[in-house]
């Protein structure tokens, strides 16, 4: 099963499409997806930032939009590890049947539906709050937690049960952790 075909199958709530690959597909399609989230995110961030950056009498030139472009990529492969690390914790104490690698990859794979979301996250964090803008960020955030919930729940194969307790502790532990850090 080549790429396209299987994010366009995890994207329509299809996870059943990761199972059939293998680690080696996996892998590569966590780090492409990834990395573009990262580049998306960078991307947006060095756009919208331009703006503020201006407005404070900063200088806005290309070489700094670089190093914010650049510095997307790792922000987004370690929110990723931390996210599959808290995922893997939880969801192997309620009894999933995966290892940490495993959860790495496939929320690697998922992380494709948070593409969309990253350009308006990157706007909120440099101040825009107009409506239309939250709205759409709600809106991409609760489609890309569901896409990943989804590929999670096939992956350590869980029941629905499990899964929405795992998820509640889940969303409740790093919701606590990001509000301590803020």
């Amino acid at each position: 099963m080549n790429y396209f075909t299987s994010m366009s199958q995890v994207l329509g709530f299809k996870p059943a499409a990761v199972k059939g690959l293998r680690l080696k597909q996996l892998q590569y399609f966590c780090i492409i997806n990834v990395l573009v989230l990262g580049l998306v995110y960078g991307s947006s961030a060095a756009f919208f930032s331009k703006i503020v950056l201006i407005g404070k009498g900063y200088d806005a030139s290309s070489f700094n939009a670089l190093k914010i472009v650049v510095a997307g990529v790792p922000v987004a492969f370690l929110m990723h590890a931390g996210a599959a690390l808290f995922v893997w914790v939880f969801l192997s104490a309620i009894g999933g049947k995966a290892n940490f690698i495993l959860s790495y990859f496939t929320m690697g794979v998922a992380a494709i539906s948070l593409w969309p979301l990253a350009l308006f996250v990157a706007a909120l964090q440099t101040g825009s709050r107009m409506p239309f803008m939250m709205g759409l960020t709600v809106f991409f955030s609760l489609y890309a937690f569901a896409v990943t919930v989804r590929v999670i729940k096939d992956a350590f194969r869980l029941t629905q049960v499990k899964m929405a307790i795992a998820t509640s502790v889940t969303m409740i532990y790093i919701g606590c952790f990001l509000y301590l850090w803020v």
